[in-house]
């Protein structure tokens, strides 16, 4: 026989009571002039076994009793399931091998599982789903960080008919390419692919490459490597996946528990950014080499992004940024075709 609370509502007295395991029912002891009550198995909910912890059965009515644990409560409650479980909870080999064990499944999990994951799913998106989401997220982007563009429509179809000469000279699976031009003071210099083939340049980014169209032809490959390779999809599909297995995983956990692995989600999202950044910048080596064009335009591009970009470690960046570091995809483009 045991000892225990019972909390008859919410918010109530508790009520000391003994309860006992009789064949196959749990009785709860009188108190207040309430007299013994039976249940059956089937008629309670319980949490599982946490250590030499009371436990906590849901009686009907939602009436609460908080009972002290004991061998013949644990069976009843737990079966011979539960019984295997609490053994091995009390092994202290399994609980190290457990601690060690969980965070490197978690890390597998996310590292590498989920990208594989989301590479499949994103290859079998349907061409109509990726305009919509694209479209969406232009819309969202012009609601937000992006303007329309400050340059001459003149020269905004000068530049798209150029862009669409450099890529009729390339071999691309993707048949739609839309290049497009923005105005914004929170991105500075910069292009960006969206996944149903569209390409962004910012004012700022026409602005430093100047007169010097080679520039641009090396970030256009770059991005266009972007939609060749599905990578928009990919990373939708990983942010997809990761919050669903974070949601599975640690439930609805709020406070620092949540800032811990919002950061950890982060950096284990730009490590899977930094790989589709390599495998851009190899698609754009490639094509400007083919094409009778020169890697070292590439490198020149990458130099004039690096001297716009504020000081920073390169410790930092090589660990925060969604792009691998500069100076390594300088010396990656210059040493090509050596």
């Amino acid at each position: 026989m045991a000892k225990g609370q019972l909390y008859p509502r919410a918010g109530a007295a508790a009520y000391q009571v003994d309860c006992d395991v009789n064949g196959e029912a749990l009785i709860v002891g009188s108190f207040e002039g309430n007299s013994e009550q039976a249940y059956l198995r089937s008629e309670v909910t319980c949490k599982p076994k946490l250590g030499r912890l009371p436990r906590e059965i849901t009686l009907p009515g939602n009436v609460l009793l908080v009972c002290d644990s004991s061998g013949p409560l644990d069976a009843w409650l737990d079966g011979k399931g539960g019984d295997a479980i609490n053994k091995l909870e009390s092994k202290r080999h399994w609980v190290i091998a457990s601690v060690v064990m969980v965070p490197v499944l978690l890390y597998l999990v996310f590292a590498f599982i989920m990208p594989w994951i989301a590479v499949r799913f994103a290859d079998v998106i349907p061409l109509e789903a990726k305009f919509v989401a694209s479209q969406h997220t232009l819309s969202a982007m012009d609601a937000t960080i992006l303007e329309p563009s400050g340059l001459p429509v003149t020269q905004q179809s000068s530049l798209q008919a150029h862009f669409h000469k450099v890529i009729n000279d390339i071999r691309v699976n993707h048949e739609y390419f839309d290049i497009q031009f923005r105005k914004s003071s929170f991105t500075g210099p910069n292009a960006f692919a969206l996944p149903d083939g569209t390409i962004v340049y910012t004012d700022d980014m026409i602005a430093l490459a100047g007169e010097d169209l080679a520039i641009l032809d090396a970030i256009l490959l770059h991005e266009v490597g972007h939609v060749e390779q599905n990578h928009s999809m990919q990373m939708i599909a990983e942010s997809l996946f990761t919050t669903l297995a974070l949601s599975y995983f640690f439930g609805d956990l709020t406070g620092a528990i949540e800032a811990f692995f919002g950061v950890g989600s982060t950096v284990l999202h730009n490590k899977f950014s930094q790989a589709h950044e390599r495998a851009a910048d190899d698609f754009a080596l490639h094509q400007l080499s083919v094409t009778g064009r020169n890697p070292e335009d590439f490198a020149r591009a990458m130099e004039k992004l690096s001297e716009s970009l504020p000081e920073a470690s390169e410790t930092v960046e090589n660990w925060l940024s969604t792009h691998p570091v500069m100076k390594e995809r300088i010396e990656k483009a210059r040493a090509f075709n050596q």
